[in-house]
C-alpha cells in the first residue's frame, strides 16, 4: 500500500517539486538527447515537432488495438508491423498548428517538406499520416534505443528519491515491451514541453543550444558539491564562477547537429540577453549564475510548469513498472 501511494501523481509531483534541482542533470540530458536526435533526423526542430505530433497519434491508434485484444503486442519489436497495420485519421493543418504551437503557414510549409523527404505520407483524399519507410528502420530503432536509455536514467533517478527499487535494466525492458503505450505518453509530454518553450523563446534551436550550456554548468557544479539545490538557491550566486564550465560553439554544433555558424549567432543572442557570458579570448560561452533570474531554464516558476508536465507521465511509468 505504501508503494502504491508513492507512485500516485500527487506523490510524484511533490517529489519532483522538492528534488527537481537534483533531477535537472538527468532531465536536461534526456531532453538534449531527444531533441538532438530529432534535429539530426528531420533537419530542423519545427519539422521534427510536426513528426512528433503525427507519431504520437500513430501510437494512439496502435494502443486502441488493446480495446479489442488485451493481449495485443505493443512492443518495440512489433512496432514496425503494428504501424503499417492501422488507419491514421485525416489531420487538418490548423489542428497540427494548434498542437505544435507553430504558425499555420510555417506548419503548411514544413509539411510539404516532410512529404518530399518521405517522413510524412500524403494518401487518398489528402490524408496526411506518419509511416516511416523500411529504409529508415535501422536508424529509427537506434535512435529510439538511445532515447529509452536516457528516459530510463531519468525515471531511475526519480525512483531513488521515492525509495523505489527500480533497476535501469528493468525500466528499459518494461518500456520496450509496452513501447507504444509509453511512447504515446512520452511524445505527449514532448509536444507540450516543446510548445511551452516555443512560446517563451520563439526559436526551438535556441532551446537545444541553451541546453548544452546548462548541462555543462550542472556537471561542473556537481563536481563542486553534492547539493545543487544549495548552490542554485543561494542568493550570492554572483560569487560563484562558472567560467571553467565553458563550451565552444564547435562542441555545441557537434552535439546538436546544428551548423556552427548558427550556433555562434544564437549563443551570441543569449549573451545579449545576459543569460550567457563569452570569453573573448577563447571564444567560449558559459552561464552567468548571477543572472539566473533572467534564465528561463532555471527560473523556479517556469520549473513548476515542467514539473506539472512530467509528474503525470512519471507516475504512469512507475505504475507500469510496479505491476
Amino acid at each position: 500500500m505504501d508503494r502504491v501511494k508513492k507512485i500516485e501523481r500527487t506523490s510524484v509531483q511533490k517529489s519532483l517539486t522538492d528534488n527537481f534541482l537534483k533531477l535537472m542533470p538527468s532531465f536536461y540530458e534526456m531532453e538534449s538527447s531527444f531533441l538532438s536526435d530529432v534535429y539530426k533526423r528531420y533537419g530542423d526542430l519545427e519539422g521534427g515537432n510536426i513528426v512528433i505530433f503525427f507519431a504520437r497519434d500513430c501510437h494512439l491508434e496502435i494502443l486502441r488495438k488493446r480495446e479489442k485484444d488485451l493481449d495485443f503486442d505493443l512492443s518495440l519489436e512489433k512496432f514496425w508491423i503494428n504501424h503499417k497495420d492501422i488507419f491514421q485519421p485525416k489531420k487538418k493543418i490548423i489542428l497540427v498548428s494548434k498542437e505544435t504551437g507553430l504558425p499555420k503557414e510555417t506548419t503548411r510549409r514544413k509539411i510539404i517538406s516532410l512529404i518530399k523527404t518521405r517522413h510524412l505520407v500524403k494518401g487518398d483524399k489528402n490524408r496526411l499520416y506518419w509511416e516511416p519507410s523500411s529504409e529508415f528502420k535501422d536508424t529509427y530503432v537506434k535512435i529510439i534505443n538511445n532515447e529509452i536509455n536516457s528516459l530510463s536514467k531519468f525515471i531511475f533517478e526519480q525512483g531513488k528519491l521515492l525509495y523505489l527499487n527500480l533497476p535501469i535494466l528493468k525500466i528499459q525492458k518494461e518500456i520496450k515491451n509496452n513501447y507504444s503505450f509509453y511512447w504515446y505518453h512520452f511524445l505527449n509530454v514532448q509536444l507540450e514541453y516543446i510548445r511551452f518553450w516555443h512560446t517563451k523563446l520563439k526559436d526551438l534551436e535556441m532551446l537545444l543550444i541553451g541546453l548544452q550550456v546548462i548541462i555543462q554548468t550542472l556537471n561542473f557544479l556537481k563536481r563542486k558539491t553534492s547539493d545543487l539545490s544549495n548552490i542554485l538557491n543561494n542568493k550570492n550566486l554572483k560569487n560563484i564562477s562558472t567560467r571553467e564550465a565553458n563550451i565552444s560553439a564547435t562542441s555545441v554544433s557537434d552535439i546538436t547537429g546544428i551548423p556552427r555558424a548558427t550556433c555562434i549567432r544564437k549563443l551570441d543572442k543569449f549573451v545579449k540577453m545576459k543569460i550567457l557570458q563569452k570569453d573573448h579570448k577563447t571564444k567560449r560561452y558559459y552561464l552567468s549564475l548571477d543572472q539566473t533570474t533572467f534564465n528561463p531554464m532555471l527560473q523556479p516558476e517556469w520549473m513548476k510548469h515542467k514539473i506539472s508536465i512530467l509528474s503525470n507521465f512519471s507516475s504512469i511509468v512507475m505504475r507500469g513498472l510496479s505491476r
